[in-house]
């Protein structure tokens, strides 16, 4: 029964996930999850100023910083872990699983730990839950988020030429959405910083599902528009990836990153029944079961 309930949901989110692929403007995309919004419901509302600053700047520009959020702690306590897990690359399963980044076979490009591996990182969870970052989530979302996948990843030094999400895109991983992203290392010009453009999660422009070029881009929105994200080991910032972003290759330094994205509900690539009991995990922190429903049994 198990199986069959595993197999139904998926087939579920299969078809969510392939119909919103097929409403790209973004009035369309607005009008079905502002309805998606208004069934899940909002939570409560501090109205802390980080968490204002950061909702704003993520209806405007796509992007919100989140300073508050890392401690030179948490940064080490996270390196520290990942230090002693293994890794691999989903893009060539055939190379098995490997010490990142000094043991990654030639050619890899970027370097993932497993679901559990992620979830029982130290600080993950309270980083994922953090109180003002949910907040300014909940107001991008319209709706009480959920917790719908959380990963991380190292990105390989090498010479060769972007690949997969290196190259400009939009994601379409639901029909509304919001990405956290936290730097465990530092991430300078060679070390292949994040990319956004500022303003085009709302604009109708380039809409076609595909990679695009930087010249295309360029033309498009105008390289003015282009922001660059470096910054020292615990620089983190939210974003809107329907928006126009890519990770540039690294060149000089390996870049490692841990990211949550946040939704208005369970996605295709996340974990299809939770990964293990609340308590077990919880840490002493206070964590909604909603939200956190998709890695954690109540």
């Amino acid at each position: 029964m198990a199986a069959l309930s595993e197999h139904a949901a998926k087939a579920g989110l299969m078809t969510r996930f392939l119909l919103q692929r097929r409403f790209r403007r973004v009035a369309w995309r607005d009008w079905v999850a502002d309805r998606i919004a208004s069934r899940v419901g909002r939570g409560p509302v501090a109205g802390s100023p980080e968490a204002t600053a950061a909702a704003a700047g993520l209806a405007s520009d796509g992007f919100a910083m989140t300073p508050w959020l890392m401690t030179p702690e948490r940064v080490a306590d996270m390196r520290r872990y990942f230090a002693g897990h293994s890794s691999f690359n989903p893009y060539k399963p055939e190379h098995g699983t490997f010490q990142a980044p000094e043991g990654a076979p030639k050619g890899t490009h970027v370097a993932h730990f497993r679901p559990d591996v992620v979830l029982n990182a130290p600080h993950a969870l309270a980083i994922a839950n953090d109180p003002a970052v949910l907040e300014a989530v909940q107001a991008a979302l319209g709706c009480k988020p959920t917790i719908s996948y959380m990963a991380s990843w190292w990105s390989i030094a090498g010479d060769e030429e972007g690949q997969h999400a290196e190259l400009f895109h939009r994601d379409y991983d639901d029909w509304r959405f919001i990405k956290l992203f936290v730097y465990l290392t530092e991430v300078d010009a060679g070390a292949g910083p994040h990319i956004y453009v500022r303003g085009s999660h709302r604009e109708d422009r380039l809409m076609p599902i595909r990679r695009y070029s930087d010249a295309e881009v360029e033309g498009a929105f105008g390289r003015e528009r282009f922001v660059q994200f470096q910054g020292p080991a615990g620089t983190s910032f939210l974003e809107n990836t329907f928006g126009f972003h890519r990770g540039q290759p690294a060149r000089t330094s390996a870049r490692l990153i841990f990211q949550v994205v946040y939704c208005q509900g369970p996605i295709l690539y996340g974990p299809l029944r939770p990964i293990v009991e609340a308590g077990r995990v919880a840490q002493g922190l206070t964590l909604d079961p909603h939200i956190n429903r998709v890695y954690l049994r109540a």
